[in-house]
């Protein structure tokens, strides 16, 4: 039996890589089209841009250096999916092109491909357009979930994943296919509520659609998330616990979320060498 060497993530047989992208990929649809609805023309122009520059990088990248195309995987149109969400409707459609470029060819690409970055590329795009363009970057509003209805359309939103936190119910099914794994997004939600309570700050400003966005598509990212069962809890902790802290001294509860995660990104590889079983007859290090 052949012995492969390959860098994580390592899929359970079953669930491929092309089925766990897709499926994410399909359930942040309706969100894009909640957006759409809500901020017209320059929603669709700046979620068209963001898929094609990630899908564009991959594809000049994996050709120039003759590797294996693997754009049918839907790893690079779902972080380029995500990259523009992650942008308010005001940018230029040249601006999620390029972050998505950055994202994909320098986060992803010039530390190994999938499974072998340190930080997300969708938060690291992120920041590379918010240090870069930081006045366009600002959101005209700031989201706060006041009613249902905010649920449903949210008039305020600012970036476009804010438009309809409801309209990412699809990760229920993302959970029963596991391919979302429970631990990460159970802690970093009950976290960041026990610690708003208690800082006084109202819920009403976290609970937006970058923070969900954030709870269950980017911090359960296979590649910058700790493999262990006990990581994974404490990793969890971890982004509740560093939104919060930014959140409350900034009053900005989406770049908390952000900020947040990219630091917890930094700390997980000390998160998953704490928390790695003891060998069988070993003994602790």
């Amino acid at each position: 039996m052949p012995f492969t060497v390959s860098p994580p993530p390592h899929i359970k047989a079953g669930v491929s890589v092309k089925s766990l992208m897709w499926s994410r990929f399909i359930v942040l649809l309706p969100v894009c089209l909640a957006s759409i609805y809500l901020f017209g023309f320059p929603a669709l122009g700046n979620l068209i841009a963001g898929v094609l520059g990630a899908v564009f990088i991959e594809l000049a990248i994996q050709k120039t250096f003759k590797q294996r195309v693997t754009i049918g995987d839907g790893n690079a149109a779902y972080l380029g999916l995500l990259i523009a969400l992650m942008v308010p409707p005001t940018v230029p459609f040249w601006m999620p092109f390029i972050a998505a470029v950055f994202g994909v060819g320098v986060v992803k690409h010039a530390f190994g491909g999938l499974g072998s970055y340190m930080f997300h590329p969708a938060l690291a795009a992120w920041v590379f357009l918010k240090l870069s363009w930081t006045q366009t970057m600002v959101p005209a509003s700031i989201p706060q979930l006041g009613g249902f209805s905010d649920l449903i359309i949210e008039n305020g939103a600012g970036f476009l994943v804010d438009a309809s936190p409801i309209a990412m119910i699809g990760v229920l099914y993302l959970i029963a296919r596991k391919y979302i794994e429970w631990r990460i997004p159970l802690t970093y939600l009950l976290t960041t509520v026990l610690l708003v309570v208690l800082l006084g700050d109202p819920l009403s400003y976290v609970f937006t659609g970058s923070f969900l966005l954030g709870v269950f598509f980017i911090a359960t990212e296979t590649s910058t998330s700790p493999i262990t069962r006990n990581g994974r809890l404490v990793y969890g902790i971890a982004c509740g616990f560093l939104t919060v802290i930014y959140g409350y001294f900034t009053g900005n509860y989406i770049e908390g979320t952000f900020y947040g995660l990219l630091l917890a990104n930094a700390i997980s590889p000390l998160i998953e060498r704490s928390t790695l079983p003891k060998p069988f007859g070993g003994v602790e290090a």
